[in-house]
């Protein structure tokens, strides 16, 4: 029997097809697929814990892969094209229960003029395609019969890689821009001191509370906007994301916004996606 899926529509388009047609084996055992297509702001909370469950499932801690992170990030770092999440959901036609097998945001081409879909691949890396590895094949498949189920007809270029737990992660850091050049090299600086000077001992503060977060992610972009040479605050959608970002992981008690204080100034700070060892410092900031 040739291989169909199930086409059901989403949230971008017109009306497909939804008959159900079992995937290979067509026996009792067989799978049946849909793709919804969602706006990242549509996806609803009941498609977030499958997300959610899916990370669990295939062991995947990072915090970047989250829909708190993932979904803000697609809504207001779009990089000039519209995003869409392709979610992939497969029925057992055992017992008629659905499990999400993949999430996969797409970069979409103009509504009027069509033509390629692609997986979106934001700025931080590995942060989008979330694919187990058992369903690859007929995710991409489905994914491709989805498309071209349109009334505007699209194209699927490239492939969603699998999801896989890539470990520690190397933070992704407000820091990363560029530094503020120096007119003299800091090695040709020299510090006059007065006699008896000792440096200030320095304090680590942890806040954690929901109802603290709020207060001290706006002490951390002011001190960002005091150091960097590129402030967070300086563009709107940056500025957005880590607000949105912030506010979802604290309502779930998974932010910890630290800050070092000297001499009762706050020196740096750091926003923490995450507690224990799972925490990866998703945003820097220093004087």
């Amino acid at each position: 029997m040739v291989r169909r899926f199930t086409v059901i529509q989403g949230g971008l388009s017109e009306r497909a097809d939804d008959t159900a047609i079992p995937d290979a084996g067509a026996g009792p055992q067989a799978e049946t697929w849909r793709v919804d297509l969602q706006r990242p702001g549509a996806v609803d909370a009941a498609a977030v814990a499958a997300w959610r469950a899916m990370l669990v499932r295939n062991a995947v801690s990072d915090p970047l892969r989250d829909p708190d992170h993932l979904l803000p990030l697609a809504q207001h770092r779009p990089a000039a094209r519209s995003v869409a999440v392709a979610l992939a959901w497969s029925r057992d036609a055992r017992d008629g229960r659905e499990t999400l097998r993949g999430v996969v945001p797409l970069a979409m081409p103009h509504s009027v003029w069509g033509g390629r879909a692609r997986p979106w691949q934001p700025a931080e890396p590995d942060a989008a395609a979330l694919v187990e590895h058992a369903a690859a094949e007929a995710v991409d498949r489905a994914l491709r019969e989805r498309l071209g189920a349109l009334r505007r007809p699209l194209r699927l270029v490239g492939e969603s890689a699998p999801v896989q737990d890539q470990g520690p992660r190397r933070p992704i850091l407000a820091a990363s821009r560029p530094a503020r050049p120096r007119s003299v090299p800091a090695g040709n600086l020299i510090g006059i001191r007065p006699a008896g000077w000792e440096p200030a001992e320095s304090e680590i503060l942890a806040v954690t509370e929901p109802a603290a977060v709020r207060d001290a992610v706006e002490t951390f972009l002011a001190l960002d906007a005091r150091t960097a040479a590129r402030p967070i605050i300086a563009d709107p959608a940056e500025a957005s994301l880590v607000r949105v970002v912030t506010r979802l992981f604290a309502r779930r008690g998974a932010l910890q916004v630290e800050f070092r204080r000297r001499a009762g100034a706050v020196v740096s700070g750091t926003l923490h996606l995450c507690a224990g060892s799972n925490a990866v410092p998703w945003r820097r900031a220093r004087a």
